[in-house]
């Protein structure tokens, strides 16, 4: 047996730490978005379908986000097989955002409507049933805190992987970074030892953001539109990790700007658009009552004509 930072070795078996902090992370996801689901009057059962068909498309969408990278992709042009080797790290958050989004709307599509997918040539026996209307605004407001505690968690794979440090720093909490490691990762600083914790940083600003929408949804629901969760999102995030960008070694950068910032400002803006678009129009708090509703009245409506 042979035990590592990067995991454990018996025999021809691998566990590799990197990967059990994403498990973990999912595992943690899925836990904070049942009870958030419950909160919000919503069936907790599509937590788990949803989290399964997002962690595939997630994965898919942060490992290309990772692998056309500028800096990345000449070694995988050279190497396709590495490309699927995602417990030697290299996923990109902002790809598995978009994957996990997708999956999410997906789901609530193949949910409400799942006539339309009668003619599929195969079976989603776990995803197609029969089901009130589900909003997938609701249900991405429920998924924003899945998707920091998951983000939060899984930042500790890059400590087990010894990646996602930033710049040289003498302050008390720096990382010890091997030289090995620096000459791989961060050439131009071999010499220096100890090292930003970038991936600490994110992980405990991530953290705060889940304590923030916990603490709002249960003290003042009464002042959360629907929406506004997915909106603060989408304003925290980008503002944790455009920061972060400046500490970072050699990212990814496009006319001399880091990608991460880029995109960090569009969804900060999309956040803030949407945020204040909904501010202009009357609040609107979705639950599962409101949800069936409609269903129902119209019923009542016909009924109502019919004795009339």
């Amino acid at each position: 047996m042979d035990i590592s930072l990067q995991g454990i070795d018996i025999g021809i078996f691998s566990l590799r730490f990197y990967s059990l902090m994403i498990l973990l992370g999912l595992f943690a996801g899925i836990v904070v978005g049942q009870i958030q689901a419950k909160l919000y009057k919503q069936d907790p059962t599509h937590v788990v379908n949803i989290a399964m068909l997002g962690t595939v498309l997630g994965i898919i969408g942060a490992r290309l986000y990772h692998v056309f990278d500028q800096q990345e992709w000449p070694r995988y042009r050279e190497n396709l097989g590495d490309i699927f080797a995602i417990w030697n790290g290299g996923i990109g958050i902002f790809g598995a955002f978009v994957g996990a989004v997708f999956a999410l709307w997906l789901y609530t599509r193949l949910e409400t409507k799942p006539k339309k997918f009668s003619t599929m040539p195969f079976s989603l026996p776990m995803i197609v049933r029969r089901h009130p209307a589900m909003s997938a605004i609701l249900w991405l407001d429920i998924g924003a805190p899945t998707f920091l505690i998951g983000q939060a968690i899984g930042r500790w794979g890059n400590f087990f992987n010894q990646e996602l440090f930033g710049r040289p720093t003498d302050l008390p909490w720096g990382i010890f970074i091997p030289q090995a490691k620096v000459a791989y990762q961060a050439s131009e600083f071999i010499g220096f030892e100890r090292f930003h914790p970038l991936f600490f940083y994110e992980s405990a600003l991530n953290f705060l953001g889940v304590v923030f929408i916990l603490y709002i949804t249960r003290k003042i629901p009464h002042k959360v539109n629907t929406g506004d969760i997915l909106s603060f999102y989408l304003i925290w995030y980008p503002i944790v990790r455009f920061s972060l960008e400046f500490l970072r070694i050699g990212p990814w950068e496009e006319a001399g700007i880091p990608m991460a910032q880029i995109v960090s400002v569009l969804m900060f803006a999309l956040g803030l658009g949407s945020f204040l678009y909904r501010r202009l129009k009357p609040p609107q708090i979705l639950t599962a009552a409101s949800e069936e509703t409609p269903t129902k009245s119209r019923s009542s409506a016909r009924r109502l004509r019919r004795r009339t």
